[in-house]
């Protein structure tokens, strides 16, 4: 008998030998059943939750989870064509087990070995990864803190005349940052971009938080655009993992042919379709974060050693260099009273000077001011 391999690598392929695994927020199950309470401002959630129409109508569909889900989503994209609005139509959208997985179906369907994607950075992770799992090569386009990480469009274009490349992705508004690209700007960049065949991945993960104008209706205008959307952040449904893709037909019917069978669950198609019918509740979610976003913003602000950046998301980029702590020492001492935050230190861009604050409910929001002010009082000008 041969004696048994002992290095693994031989078995793997070139592209996975060497991937880092992504870290993300949202860590709340490695405390969950250890503390009494843990309020989580890591994960970008909508505080409030599902509605109660989608939790009444997940508690009569139970049942119905001994069948196979729809693979096509069929009832889900015709909810979402309503929700969008002319000139968006079912065939224009494609469904996925949560945003992060239509990020790895569009660089499989778009992005071939070799082939270089840009990406400005700090932003989500996961656009990395995803080029790099297909072979692709992801490049950097490195921000500026002094800009407060403002994307500038004319960067993008001059790298991309210099470079070949085959996709730009972009966050809208940026997670981390919270900034977010003009849509005169995103405009010019799909003009120049169409033109050279570069494809423009928009993230609008956080589109429904910042009040502006989605570019979903341009899909057809611009084949070479793809806008990704989620409906966990707004409508609470982060547990159950379904977001969605707007671009031309011919580009979802290449990316479906490449998705897996049955990848998005029955309750999670319920719930969505519910959610996103209950138009009251989604507008007092909106209400609530942008008041609770003002009052945040004021309040962190008067922290002595914290720089907060404006954001349009529901989630704060802070920087704390100049308060005495580290983003990992301060994420341990708030832990001991419950509280969550996110540790930016493993944000490509980013490092230990930066946390990432969610706007949480008022009496959480105060929670979280009064434990910072503790311990910065306590902590003293070392």
């Amino acid at each position: 008998m041969k004696n048994r391999p002992t290095d693994y690598t031989d078995w793997l392929r070139y592209g996975i030998r060497n991937l880092e695994e992504v870290e993300h927020g949202g860590e709340i199950w490695k405390y969950l059943g250890s503390m009494e309470e843990v309020l989580d401002f890591s994960s970008n959630a909508n505080p409030l939750g599902p509605s109660r129409k989608v939790l009444r109508m997940l508690r009569k569909s139970l049942s119905l989870i001994s069948f196979l889900p729809d693979s096509d989503s069929s009832s889900v994209k015709e909810a979402i064509a309503e929700y969008l609005g002319r000139p968006i139509k079912p065939s224009n959208i494609i469904v996925g087990n949560g945003s992060t997985e239509l990020i790895h179906l569009f660089a499989l369907t778009c992005v071939d070995k070799g082939e270089e994607c840009l990406i400005p950075i700090p932003t989500f992770g996961e656009y990395e990864i995803a080029v790099r799992r297909v072979g692709g090569k992801p490049r950097f386009l490195r921000l500026k803190p002094s800009d407060d990480f403002t994307l500038k469009i004319d960067e993008i274009l001059e790298d991309i005349r210099l470079r070949k490349t085959k996709a730009v992705f972009i966050c809208n508004p940026n997670n981390p940052t919270g900034q977010i690209v003009p849509k005169r700007d995103i405009i010019r960049l799909l003009d120049e971009t169409l033109s050279v065949n570069v494809m423009v991945f928009l993230d609008e993960s956080y589109i429904e938080f910042s009040f502006e104008n989605s570019l979903v209706s341009l899909v057809e205008k611009y084949p070479n655009l793809f806008v990704l959307r989620s409906l966990t952040k707004v409508f609470g449904l982060m547990g159950l993992r379904i977001g969605y893709g707007v671009a031309s037909e011919e580009l979802v019917k290449f990316m479906s042919k490449a998705k897996i069978s049955w990848n998005v669950n029955v309750l999670a198609q319920i719930a969505a379709v519910a959610a996103l019918k209950d138009r009251d509740y989604l507008e007092k979610v909106k209400r609530t974060i942008k008041r609770e976003r003002k009052f945040l913003f004021k309040e962190l602000q008067k922290i002595k050693g914290f720089r907060v950046l404006p954001t349009k998301a529901n989630f704060f980029l802070v920087n704390i260099e100049n308060s005495g702590f580290s983003a990992p020492n301060l994420k341990e001492q708030l832990l001991k009273h419950g509280i969550l935050i996110r540790d930016c230190s493993s944000i490509r861009g980013l490092d230990s000077r930066y946390i990432r604050i969610s706007v949480g409910r008022h009496l959480e929001n105060r929670k979280l001011l009064e434990t910072l002010r503790r311990l910065r009082k306590k902590h003293g000008t070392n």
